[in-house]
Order: C-alpha cells, then structure tokens, then sequence
C-alpha cells in the first residue's frame, strides 16, 4: 500500500533509494551485457555507478520517493531546465565505480552516455535521469504514481506558462517503453548501442521535435 511520498528526502532516505534502484535496473538488457553473470555483482557495480547521481546531488537534481511499510522502494531523480548538467563525480565516486565495476566496463558505460547525449533535444526541458522501483514491490501501481507525481511537479513548476516544459528520458527495456507510452511519452529517436536497443522518449514535445 502507498503510504506517502517525500517532498524532501534526507540522506538516509536517498542511501535508501540507492540501494532500491540497483535492485531495480539489475536485469535491464544493457546492464546484462555490460555485466554478465552473477546477479549480485550486478547490483554492486550498480550501485556504485548510481551513487553519485542519488547521493551528491542534493542542490541539483530534484527527487521524491515513495514509501511501503514505512520504507522507501522506489523514486525517481529529475533535472529541471535550470540544471540540463550536473556536476561530475568525485574522485573517490570515480574510485568506487572503478574498484566495483572495472575499467573495461566504465568505459562501455561512458560510450553509452556518449552515443546518447546528442539525441538530447536543445531547446528547455526536464530530464528524468532515473526512475525505479525494488522488483519486489514492482507491479502494485507505484511506478504509475512516481511518474504521476513527476508531471504534476513539473506542471506545478511551470505554472502561468502557456506549456509546461517537456519530460525526456532514455531507457533500453521494452517493458520501460510501453510503461511510458501509455501515459503520454513518445519515441522520438531509437539507436542501437553495444548490440541493445534504445529508446529516447518525451513527453510535451511538438511534433516535429
């Protein structure tokens, strides 16, 4: 059952979140090919390459969570028009995703970031860095109220505009695809990257965008 969704996550609260998102991206088809076999590696080298986004980035991303049983399982982490970049992570961040993921890997995610930064549209938008739910509570509607509460914060934002600023993504899971279909995102580019499939979708963009 939902209980409540957090305007201002503390830092217990995101290191929480932290752990819910490698859980939940563990078996997306591009962290399957970048890193094969045991599921629990996964989740570690998932987990340190998310730390810096859901962790140090308190002034510039803005993210909400929501909580089941009092705990969080899932959220989601946004930059607004006024913050399209972010700042890099750290040395010890970049450390940590070395010593868990290997070189090898961060250089195939880096190619990932690469090959999809130029579909970016160049005119104001929100960018939904990461969205997720722990599999163990997927399928129960909260991924449905995070993205419900993601437009209603941007139109909120927006608020005496004639349009509120549009919503662009990225994902490489079909199931992500159709889940942001049906409520109101397009594909507006597809490519292919490492052999997997990827989607770019938004969501308030004209027509020709």
């Amino acid at each position: 059952m939902i209980e409540d969704t957090l305007e201002s996550p503390d830092t217990e609260q995101r290191r929480a979140l932290l752990d819910c998102m490698a859980l939940a991206f563990r078996d997306n088809p591009m962290n399957l090919e970048i890193h094969p076999g045991n599921p629990a590696k996964r989740v570690r080298a998932n987990r340190a390459g998310l730390c810096a986004v859901v962790l140090d980035t308190v002034d510039e991303l803005q993210c909400r969570v929501v909580l089941s049983g009092g705990r969080v399982v899932g959220g989601w982490l946004a930059a607004s028009p006024d913050w399209p970049v972010w700042s890099s992570p750290s040395m010890r961040r970049q450390f940590g995703c070395f010593w868990h993921q290997g070189a090898r890997a961060m250089d195939r995610w880096g190619r990932v970031q690469a090959e999809l930064r130029p579909f970016r549209p160049l005119l104001p938008h929100w960018y939904l860095a990461v969205l997720g739910v722990e599999p163990s509570v997927q399928g129960y509607g909260f991924g449905g109220m995070l993205l419900d509460r993601l437009i209603q914060h941007v139109e909120s934002e927006d608020r005496g505009a004639k349009d509120p600023d549009p919503i662009y993504l990225e994902c490489d899971k079909e199931e992500s695809v159709r889940f942001y279909t049906t409520r109101g995102f397009r594909i507006l580019e597809e490519t292919e990257i490492h052999g997997v499939k990827c989607w770019c979708l938004g969501r308030g963009f004209r027509p020709d965008v």
